[in-house]
């Protein structure tokens, strides 16, 4: 059985996330056609943050910000790339929105990807491989 703590964070985040993607919509003209969400997907999303630990790396796809905000992102911060900001933690405002990567002792590692679709999965393949041969040779 789920703890009711983590049902009740992951509800609270679903809302989160529903609220960030009507947001978008109503305000196209800002946002323009760069924001994609993660709609439909949440639950499965949460679920896979919810498990990874600092140590972890994590390579989200463009319309994975419930993972984002699931391993601990505020809507806030998330917003601020979208806008392209300068006080963007991820990428200072330089980046699409969703193309988020960061470097932190509290939360997992975000490589940075690729804007083409599906391009998360090449330089994941090779941390994985790298991962492999450190723990083999190391």
């Amino acid at each position: 059985m789920i703890d009711i703590e983590i049902l009740r964070r992951a509800y609270k985040m679903m809302c989160h996330v529903k609220n960030m993607a009507a947001t978008y919509e109503a305000n196209r003209s800002i946002c323009k056609y760069v924001h994609s969400t993660s709609r439909g997907h949440e639950a499965i999303q949460l679920a896979t943050a919810f498990q990874l630990q600092p140590q972890d790396f994590v390579s989200p796809y463009y319309r994975d910000e419930s993972i984002i905000m699931g391993i601990g992102f505020s809507p806030y911060e998330q917003m601020l790339q979208l806008l392209a900001k300068g006080n963007d933690i991820f990428t200072g405002g330089r980046e699409y929105y969703s193309h988020a990567n960061y470097k932190g002792e509290d939360k997992p590692t975000m490589i940075h990807q690729s804007s083409a679709t599906g391009m998360q999965a090449i330089p994941t393949t090779g941390l994985a491989q790298g991962v492999q041969y450190v723990e083999k040779h190391l």
